[in-house]
């Protein structure tokens, strides 16, 4: 609002005091000899001092907070996600040596029971086949014991990059695992695959190294 509309204003005092008076300006009032003189005339008014400055500020708030809500929002949900507390727990990991193949699965009950197996593999698998063997295995026991949903840990960065569709499966073999692991996935209602550090799936570990140094008699 300039001096000028102001000064026009002041002419229609039953007008001004219907609405309240929002002045906006480049400088504050208490350094500006016109705005005091504004302000003394005013007085009578409610007058509402707003620097350009603050409204630029609000602007670029407004445009922020608009461009961001629904980040903050899908973050939110991650995080209400993350803390939910899975009634079925499945570690898996594979394990490939020169003495064959194998996989760990340990599944976690609700009722804090531990169903634990090693499975040795009749065929040769590279390290990422026996890791998805084992998380197919895993998911297959969950299923057969009537689990809805499954929290999972394994230690293959690569499998659980590739579930979560950060890696891609480039490779026939790993595309056909992948969309078999997938597959069973569909089958619960919800779950949560996470990689941890081999030191904390050392359950899982342990059975997959005992299978694949097993000798077949």
């Amino acid at each position: 609002m300039s001096c000028e509309c102001v000064q026009l204003s002041l002419q229609d005092k039953k007008a001004l005091r219907i609405l309240p008076l929002v002045l906006v300006n480049n400088e504050k009032p208490e350094v500006s000899g016109r705005l005091t003189k504004w302000a003394i005339e005013l007085s009578e008014f409610d007058v509402e001092y707003i620097p350009r400055t603050a409204i630029k500020a609000q602007a670029v708030a407004d445009f922020v907070v608009e461009f961001t809500e629904p980040s903050i929002e899908v973050a939110r949900m991650m995080v209400e996600q993350n803390k939910k507390i899975f009634k079925w727990q499945l570690r898996v990991d594979g394990s490939s040596n020169t003495h064959g193949s194998g996989a760990g699965v340990v599944v976690s009950t609700p009722e804090g029971d531990s169903v634990e197996c090693a499975l040795r593999f009749d065929f040769k698998a590279t390290n990422n086949q026996a890791e998805y063997e084992a998380l197919i295995a895993g998911l297959k026991v969950c299923t057969v014991l009537g689990a809805d949903e499954v929290e999972i840990f394994s230690d293959s960065q690569v499998v659980v990059n590739q579930v979560l569709d950060e890696y891609q499966a480039r490779d026939e073999s790993m595309i056909t695992y992948l969309e078999l692991a997938k597959e069973l996935l569909g089958r619960f209602k919800e779950y949560r695959i996470i990689h941890v550090p081999r030191e904390e799936n050392e359950q899982a570990d342990a059975l997959a190294k005992l299978a694949s140094a097993t000798i077949n008699i």
